[in-house]
């Protein structure tokens, strides 16, 4: 088995992301609210192209890499527990026979609502209260970004498969 390029820039891709995410943004003083889940993005990619089994599979692994990236703010195993969740439901939206634009965007917004809950779930659990308005401003940005960005990676990745790099 040997990795396939399409492979190799799905793991730069979620290894850069969870880089952006972490540490860049936060020193362009992005307020919490207003970064989107980029990992989360190339999680959805993955799971509307190949389904839910691999989309479960893509977010265990990128849940690992979000969680090795400091600062780490939720229980050790959070993270890729509800990434696993978010790619199994973004996996229910692939159809094969289906070109519909608006399936990833739903994908997307699914898989943004299981993070939400899961980190909701997590707050609640580590401090004892939540604070909604943040959450929700966050899945917004998350899908208003990924709106953007969904296009052009299954747009890629559908290119690459076609020439068997894939």
């Amino acid at each position: 088995m040997r990795p396939t390029l399409l492979g190799v820039l799905r793991t730069a891709y979620v290894l850069v992301a969870a880089l952006v995410v972490a540490t860049l943004l936060p020193r362009l003083g992005a307020e919490p609210r207003w970064v989107p889940d980029l990992v989360l993005v190339g999680v959805v990619a993955t799971a509307v192209l190949r389904g839910p089994v691999h989309g479960a599979l893509v977010g265990l692994l990128a849940g690992w890499v979000v969680e090795l990236v400091p600062p780490v703010g939720s229980p050790l195993g959070l993270a890729p527990l509800v990434m696993m969740l978010a790619g199994l439901v973004a996996g229910f939206f692939r159809r094969a026979s289906s070109r519909s634009s608006l399936r990833a965007p739903a994908a997307l917004l699914a898989a943004a609502a299981v993070v939400l809950v899961g980190r909701l779930g997590s707050a609640v659990l580590a401090e004892g209260s939540v604070d909604l308005t943040d959450g929700l401003w966050r899945l917004l940005v998350t899908v208003l970004v990924g709106g953007l960005l969904l296009p052009a990676f299954l747009g890629l990745d559908r290119a690459l498969v076609r020439r068997r790099l894939g």
